[in-house]
């Protein structure tokens, strides 16, 4: 299941076997709880939005994605990569990738799907090199995704065309990348999206942002080089009756597909036989024509634009609440960059009990809105007594769960560590960032996902993959599975960080806010 890991695989591994990591000095300026140790850093990464891992021809490697396109390390000394290779489609090597920032592995057969956002940049001339408004409006900026082949890693090559289709923010496996679902971004002002539907600020409440988003494509990947491409989206209706933002698809071990976006986060089947809360029959469910199962509005959001950037569903009973099901706790992020920093996105907890069968979120509308109960947030702004520059990036981004453990990369923030055992009391239990004191070799952090790795070596590892600073490595003293023994603490305060990156943009609460209806955007 996409970025939540079996614990009792992992706790398996480690017994019996001692952690022997020598820590590295900490960079300058950083703060790191104690329970933490710093292991190493691969600046040559710097731009990197998403990392994996995969084990090829015997070696563990590393595929990265980013500004620089697509990199691969060997890793089977997990503190010190050693770089293979890099590979960059080439219309777009003199201006940059952009952004593929959940970038997927088919393990299978060593395939990289890199999604390509509209907002991209490409070689001049060319029509897609205004700002990010001017190409989300562009018909004629592609989107869609590459297929890239990782089967030797040292020799990175593109498998096929380009894969075009109307959106391109994110593309995700479904069924073990057989099928390939692409969501976002924004449409604003895009008139070949206007059969969508309309986008509304009408909500009479919040005069929140309504209908301005790309639902998801679906791709047949069966064979990567005749991929097909459906002529419909899926993933309808998303946001209380209307089509809007899908950001990201997460599927999780019981084959679920949770698909975040602008109005919550919706659960799918794609196989076997459900019944189908709009058409009001049981029919089978197929990746093309899926069927709503579970999920909808999110309560508990810093925001009412309710922006739900990614989710996960933990099915190994490692996280629980009192009075609610084995695998009805469902994680997400909030994505929005509103200051001060403890108005920014939050991770929420949500409870699913009431939302099985579909009916409540096919129901929802602008005026009888449903949401899922909220059963705790987490922001280290509002729950740990901490302030920090309000220009920095204090929005909830890209996390991964491991048993107890989520371990959040959030922006400027840095890598949150968050014992999630009991869903109605999340604590946060282990912390790193850095506060700049070089902009060219000691950058502010403005971390955008994180992994955890099990080495017999060196115990838990979490690697932090880091726009500024490429990626981070470092070690947990106590190992994943120790989150509830975790003391709660709280990160030092910064009060002036001069090296911070700044957000360009962010959600937009109004249709008038012209050029910031997007997420995931860019950073000075």
């Amino acid at each position: 299941m996409k970025r939540l890991v079996a614990a009792a695989a992992a706790a398996a591994s480690l017994l019996g076997v001692p952690a022997i990591a020598q820590a590295a000095e900490p960079p300058p300026g950083s703060a790191m709880s104690s329970n933490l140790e710093y292991l190493a850093r691969v600046p040559d990464a710097a731009g990197i939005t998403e990392g994996k891992f995969d084990r090829v021809r015997g070696s563990d490697v590393m595929v990265i994605t980013g500004r620089f396109g697509f990199k691969t390390y060997d890793v089977s000394d997990p503190a010190d990569p050693q770089p293979l290779d890099t590979y960059i489609p080439p219309e777009l090597a003199e201006r940059g990738y952009w952004q593929n920032e959940d970038m997927e592995l088919d393990t299978r057969r060593k395939l990289i799907i890199g999604a390509l956002d509209p907002r991209h940049n490409e070689l001049a001339p060319t029509e897609c090199t205004g700002g990010n408004s001017d190409k989300i409006a562009n018909p004629k900026c592609k989107s869609g995704f590459y297929v890239i082949s990782y089967a030797d890693p040292a020799n990175l090559r593109q498998v096929g065309d380009f894969v075009a289709m109307p959106s391109g923010h994110t593309s995700s496996c479904i069924q073990d990348c057989r099928f390939i679902w692409t969501g976002g971004p924004a449409r604003t002002n895009n008139p070949a999206l206007d059969w969508l539907g309309p986008i509304y600020a009408s909500d009479p409440v919040t005069n929140r942002l309504v209908g301005d988003g790309r639902p998801i494509w679906v791709t047949d990947l069966r064979n990567p080089n005749d991929p097909k491409v459906s002529d419909e989206p899926v993933d309808l209706w998303r946001n209380d009756g209307y089509t809007d933002y899908s950001h990201d698809v997460d599927e999780d071990d019981q084959g679920i597909a949770w698909v975040s976006g602008r109005g919550g986060v919706r659960g799918y089947a794609t196989s076997g036989r459900h019944r189908d809360p709009y058409q009001n029959r049981v029919r089978r469910a197929t990746p093309f024509d899926p069927i709503l199962v579970a999920g909808g509005g999110v309560a508990g959001t810093a925001q009412p634009v309710m922006l739900m950037h990614n989710s996960g569903r933990p099915t190994d009973g490692a996280v629980k609440a009192s009075g609610i099901k084995k695998g009805s706790v469902l994680v997400g992020t909030e994505e929005d960059f509103t200051t001060p920093c403890g108005a920014s996105g939050k991770i929420v907890l949500s409870d699913l009990t009431d939302s099985w069968g579909g009916e409540p979120a096919q129901r929802s509308t602008l005026a009888k809105p449903y949401r899922m109960k909220a059963l705790d947030t987490f922001h280290p702004f509002i729950d740990t007594p901490e302030t920090a520059n309000p220009a920095a990036g204090c929005s909830a981004h890209y996390f991964e769960i491991e048993g107890p453990m989520l371990g959040a990369a959030w922006y400027g923030q840095g890598l949150r560590l968050l014992d999630i055992s009991n869903a109605r009391d999340v604590r946060q239990v282990g912390y790193y960032r850095v506060t700049g004191t070089d902009p060219a070799t000691n950058p502010s952090s403005n971390s955008w996902d994180t992994a955890f790795r099990t080495d017999r070596k060196r115990g838990d590892l979490v690697y932090l993959f880091d726009m500024s600073r490429g990626v981070e490595i470092l070690r947990m003293k106590k190992g994943v599975n120790a989150s509830r023994r975790m003391k709660a603490v709280a990160a030092p305060s910064v009060k002036r960080d001069p090296l911070a990156a700044k957000p360009v943009g962010a959600l937009a609460t109004n249709v008038g806010d012209a050029g910031v209806s997007y997420v995931c955007p860019l950073f000075t």
